[in-house]
């Protein structure tokens, strides 16, 4: 079947090392291309994620969904086959949200079980990279192993099994779907130099549509995830100077970690040579620049063009220069709706509030 010309998926990668907004970008891409699908790729049910829905909260997370079907009410929510699923989690969150009837999982994807948290708690070497305990990376070792229990062996997950190789790929060929990974680049395990400090799997845009079975020649964009000055959790570095506590706080510019609520280490800009490595990669064709209040706070809230600042402009050209690739989204607050879309796209924001969940 030949695709038409508004469908194919769209892969959401973070360029560094996570925390990058990729929830945030996924959310509004699927609402402004209006996604039929909205697939989890990544490790597991790593660090939560989620959406403020004013700069002050309320604040949407969760762990094991995606993030992309927050904003789009018409969307189907899938994990990949190559997603490690909590049943618990999973469970917990679709009962929270009421979304027994959008959700599937892969009858492939394997289980965390208790024993796979209790054994990452109990080891030395998973405090040191910063892990979010989930599970995830025990039990990939055991999928790997092949002794992991898979989703069609969990009863209450019997009615939520599909075959996301098979949807995933008829979907896009007629309509837009999104792929939504976990982490960042240089956070993969065959890819990061900072080995061991590094999770469970790859998480570039082909290993998210491997971990969804996405065809290859279904992929329309790859939107890479750039932090205009990237953080990170555990040990490793961060490409560039880093910014210490008290700068942070003198500069308002301080992000809790979700792993216990540390401060999170942050750096004072984009390393260049690897940015233009994970759009290399990634084979990136537009990139979201997020946090963009950080780099100049004349910019936070900021939903306009001509409300971008000299500063910023300088920035995005600096970033097309050096990767050779277009920025097309900035993230420029806390709030869902501080978006500047630079393709000239547009959702309808009173549309998108009033389908809002709670």
């Amino acid at each position: 079947m030949k695709a038409n010309e508004k469908s194919g998926a769209f892969i959401i990668v973070g360029a560094q090392w996570g925390d990058e907004g990729k929830g945030l970008i996924s959310a509004y891409v699927s609402a402004r291309e209006r996604a039929a699908l909205v697939c989890r790729s990544g490790v597991g049910p790593n660090a939560e994620h989620g959406i403020f829905l004013t700069e002050n909260g309320p604040y949407l997370k969760v762990n094991q969904l995606p993030l992309g079907w927050m904003l789009n009410p018409q969307s189907q929510i899938r994990i990949g086959s190559g997603v490690a699923v909590n049943p618990e989690i999973l469970l917990q969150e679709m009962d929270r949200f009421r979304l027994h009837e959008r959700v599937k999982v892969d009858y492939r994807s394997p289980i965390i079980t208790k024993e796979h948290i209790e054994a990452e708690r109990a080891s030395k070497g998973m405090k040191n990279i910063g892990s979010t305990f989930s599970g995830s990376g025990y039990c990939r070792a055991d999928f790997i192993l092949r002794t992991a229990q898979q989703a069609e062996d969990i009863p209450e997950l019997k009615p939520f099994l599909t075959d996301i190789g098979r949807e995933i790929n008829q979907i896009a060929a007629n309509e837009v779907v999104i792929v939504e990974s976990s982490q960042g680049t240089y956070l993969s395990l065959a890819v990061s130099p900072d080995y061991p400090n590094v999770t469970s799997d790859n998480t570039t845009a082909l290993a998210a549509a491997d971990d969804a079975l996405l065809n290859w020649k279904r992929i329309k964009e790859v939107i890479l995830a750039v932090k205009t000055m990237p953080t990170r959790e555990g040990a490793g570095s961060l490409g560039t100077e880093e910014l210490d506590e008290g700068e942070m706080i003198a500069k308002g510019l301080v992000e809790y970690s979700s792993i216990g609520g540390a401060v999170r280490r942050k750096g004072m800009g984009i390393n260049w040579e690897m940015l233009a490595y994970a759009a290399e990669i990634n084979g990136a064709t537009q990139i979201a620049l997020t946090f963009c209040e950080h780099f100049d706070p004349r910019v936070k809230s900021v939903t306009d063009i001509e409300g971008i600042t000299e500063k910023i402009w300088q920035l995005i050209e600096k970033v097309k220069a050096e990767t050779g690739v277009p920025v097309t989204i900035l993230n420029t607050g806390k709030s869902y709706n501080n978006i500047v879309d630079l393709t000239g796209k547009q959702v309808d924001w009173g549309e998108i509030a009033a389908n809002m969940p709670h």
